[in-house]
């Protein structure tokens, strides 16, 4: 990580204020955020500090959402905090109080993200390899196998035989591949559509990967734009990618970090 940004911890001052608004939203991604990076999706598990700060802002807030690539059901299960908004598929499915609703332009892709899943299984093995379809995207983990660049540089030349991947979104991750809706439905989509949803003026967003970017660079749009006041938060490791750090306004290392700051923010809320 080139890019240096200041650490949100060193500079409190600036943020208290927007924490005192009356619609003030806190989103959050997932895996590396609020829960260590695992060598499986199935291995991750959220932090205790985390989970319960957001078990106590999910009370005095306006809004507290954990945003992430899993689906919404699966990111429930594993933080299992009540009155959280759980946003699934990269902001393609919405998960409050129970009722879990989709993104209306995400349904007809399915068999497209299905169809260049299938090609990749028929067309790169190595042990080591996650296939991973989660209806409205889909992931592969290559973590655990012996060579990853080997495998990334597999993954993409069967990417430029793979039949309706014009009609889908590929991008590489950390040791991840997506493929995802080409309907800009994203944590950019999943991050105004809840400022619109839940008339906030004030926001913080956490993101650590690639799929975070499209969120702070929502936040910082919509700031420009004055339709809302935030901060948005890259949460930093050694592979982080560059652009993450450019559209975000200050850093914090790791989960650690993170969990210094949730509690924080917890004790500054009345």
């Amino acid at each position: 990580m080139a890019i240096l940004i200041p650490d949100i911890l060193n500079h409190l001052e600036r943020v208290r204020p927007l924490r005192q608004s009356d619609r003030f939203g806190l989103m959050v991604d997932f895996d590396g955020t609020i829960a260590p990076i695992a060598p499986t999706p199935d291995e991750a598990e959220v932090s205790r500090r985390a989970a319960e700060s957001l078990r106590r802002l999910a009370v005095k807030l306006h809004l507290v959402s954990v945003i992430s690539g899993r689906s919404a059901r699966d990111v429930a299960t594993m933080v299992a905090v009540d009155g959280v908004v759980y946003v699934g598929n990269h902001g393609a499915e919405y998960l409050a109080g129970g009722d879990l609703t989709v993104a209306t332009e995400v349904v007809r892709h399915r068999e497209a993200i299905r169809r260049v899943l299938d090609h990749l299984k028929s067309a790169v093995s190595a042990p080591g390899l996650l296939w991973d379809d989660k209806q409205f995207s889909a992931s592969v983990h290559f973590r655990l196998v012996d060579d990853p660049d080997h495998v990334r540089r597999l993954l993409e030349a069967a990417l430029e035989s793979a039949p309706t991947v014009d009609e889908v979104e590929v991008f590489f991750g950390k040791m991840v591949l997506e493929i995802v809706p080409p309907a800009g439905v994203h944590k950019g989509y999943a991050l105004r559509r809840l400022v619109r949803e839940w008339r906030l003026d004030a926001a913080i967003v956490l993101g650590d990967d690639t799929t975070d970017i499209a969120a702070l660079a929502a936040l910082r749009d919509l700031r420009a734009r004055g339709e809302i006041r935030g901060a948005g938060v890259a949460v930093l490791y050694q592979d982080s990618p560059e652009e993450l750090a450019r559209v975000a306004d200050y850093g914090l290392d790791g989960v650690t970090q993170v969990e210094v700051f949730l509690e924080w923010l917890d004790s500054s809320v009345a």
